[in-house]
């Protein structure tokens, strides 16, 4: 990011790409390719943010993106497949390298970064907590490390040990927030819709979404559930009128996923 563009800025004219609809791997790729054309930017969750004065090139180099890896904005698009053939790069010996101390970072975010540079074809070594590259990419990596700082993503489940596996919600548990949706979206009483939600809140973590399951969609799926438990069992006096709005809106979330 530009040392002399500052995104906080109130008085700074930004302009937002909505790119919830792009993959961690796309996004990656769109980070490398502005951290190389110079463009200033940086990550509002799933939003690239850059300064109207480089709008123009930013469309430019977004519309390049797109038209490579074939982006399509369709809920029915086939979300991409990883390369098989990308390869972690060692750093060659003699390389200048910059240090990046991510004692703090969680492990899913380490996956991330790591997956990222593999298949950007970045090289790097990890030694204990710091991660090492060549300085010459750091425009590059450090992009890609706003990207995954933004918090908008868990690791991909490739990456993850088979321990974690078994300790991930089945995808099943979004069917189970769907199905309670639609029954309390039509009746708020409905004991089995009511089972079903609490059942599934109970084991629910936001940050933990079930295997396959997007990230933003399950913190979202977790929110609803929360406002439509709370709407029928918090309070003293039930809200049903509440309830079955919240829950039409969790049944429509997450229709197309079922």
């Amino acid at each position: 990011m530009s040392d002399e563009w500052n995104p906080n800025d109130p008085d700074a004219t930004r302009v937002l790409y909505d790119l919830s609809m792009w993959s961690f791997d796309q996004q990656a790729e769109l980070a490398a390719e502005l951290a190389d054309d110079d463009i200033p930017h940086t990550w509002d969750g799933a939003e690239l943010v850059v300064p109207e004065s480089h709008e123009a090139v930013a469309d430019a180099t977004i519309t390049r993106v797109e038209e490579r890896l074939g982006i399509v904005y369709s809920a029915d698009a086939e979300a991409p497949h990883d390369n098989p053939a990308a390869q972690p790069i060692d750093i060659a010996e003699g390389v200048a390298t910059t240090e990046y101390d991510l004692a703090e970072w969680p492990e899913g975010d380490r996956q991330s970064i790591t997956r990222a540079l593999t298949r950007q074809e970045i090289p790097y070594r990890w030694e204990d907590d710091l991660l090492l590259v060549p300085t010459d990419h750091e425009p590059v990596v450090e992009s890609l490390m706003d990207l995954i700082e933004s918090g908008e993503f868990a690791a991909h489940p490739d990456d993850l040990d088979d321990d974690d596996d078994t300790e991930r919600l089945p995808f099943e548990t979004l069917t189970t927030f769907f199905l309670a949706g639609e029954r309390l979206q039509r009746n708020a009483l409905d004991a089995d819709g009511l089972e079903q939600l609490l059942a599934a809140v109970a084991v629910a973590e936001p940050d933990a979404p079930p295997y396959g399951v997007d990230l933003r969609l399950w913190k979202r799926t977790c929110e609803l559930a929360d406002e439509l438990a709370g709407a029928l069992v918090d309070d003293d006096e039930p809200d049903h009128d509440a309830a079955m709005t919240i829950a039409a809106d969790l049944h429509d979330l997450l229709r197309p996923y079922i």
